[in-house]
């Protein structure tokens, strides 16, 4: 009986070109929602943000809630008691609260006209507030609500005023974000209070610097600082400061 030979015929080697590219080109082509499905995209938490000074009518928790509403339950959530030092609050003539700034930090005309004339803001000669953690969402409702100019150019007083504090100018919004530290008074968040650590934080206050004479409040705004006041006195915002200052604007309805 004959055998076939079975034995696989192994062919030699290829010798590779030198002339040639070896290297192995992979193209992958992604849709859009592709992408955002696979990058690991890092929570907002891992990436501290400038927490929101509230001094106005924003100081009730309510409103915000109602303003606020990509994530309510963040951006309303009152986190701390904190103070600016120096700073002085008002009703301006546009008939709502503002801040006016210390003295070397003022830019416009009207802060260095009427500027001075801002009684003390009690005997700490400060701002009060309370201090949200918003979403990112929330904060562009916000200015939205705040009539912020996001066509407004870049500050022309850099000199003055770091680009850090006060990036643009107001242009033609009713207020323009500034940047600023602030001291916390009463931590109201134990989990924020270790993410954020000290009693000194960055914060986002709205400034109208093109308003700052004292002036009377609107009428409907009376109901609102009413509001705001009651509701941020039962988390300890200092009452002796709210009566002595917000008092002399704010008749109690």
């Amino acid at each position: 009986m004959q055998i076939e030979n079975t034995t696989a015929m192994i062919p030699p080697p290829i010798e590779p070109d030198p002339d040639r590219d070896h290297s192995t080109k992979i193209t992958i082509n992604l849709s859009m929602d592709e992408m955002a499905t696979t990058q690991e995209i890092p929570p907002q938490s891992m990436t501290p943000r400038s927490l929101y000074f509230a001094y106005g009518s924003n100081l009730s928790f309510t409103q915000m809630r109602l303003r606020c509403t990509g994530n309510p339950d963040r951006s309303s959530k009152p986190i701390a008691i904190a103070r600016l030092d120096h700073w002085r609050w008002l009703i301006c003539q546009a008939g709502y609260a503002n801040v006016v700034p210390p003295a070397a930090l003022r830019v416009s005309k009207e802060f260095e006209d009427f500027g001075d004339e801002v009684p003390v803001s009690g005997d700490e000669d400060a701002v009060f507030g309370v201090l949200f953690d918003m979403d990112v969402a929330d904060e562009k409702l916000l200015d939205v609500h705040e009539g912020v100019d996001h066509h407004a150019g870049p500050s022309q007083h850099p000199d003055r005023v770091p680009v850090s504090v006060r990036p643009t100018e107001q242009g033609q919004g009713d207020y323009n974000k500034w940047y600023v530290p602030a001291t916390v008074t009463t931590w109201l968040d134990e989990e924020h209070q270790r993410r954020w650590g000290g009693d000194v934080v960055n914060i986002l206050v709205y400034v109208d610097e093109n308003r700052a004479r004292v002036s009377a409040p609107k009428v409907e705004y009376i109901s609102r600082m009413n509001r705001a006041i009651r509701e941020a006195e039962t988390i300890g915002f200092p009452k002796k400061w709210a009566e002595d200052v917000m008092r002399k604007s704010i008749p109690l309805v």
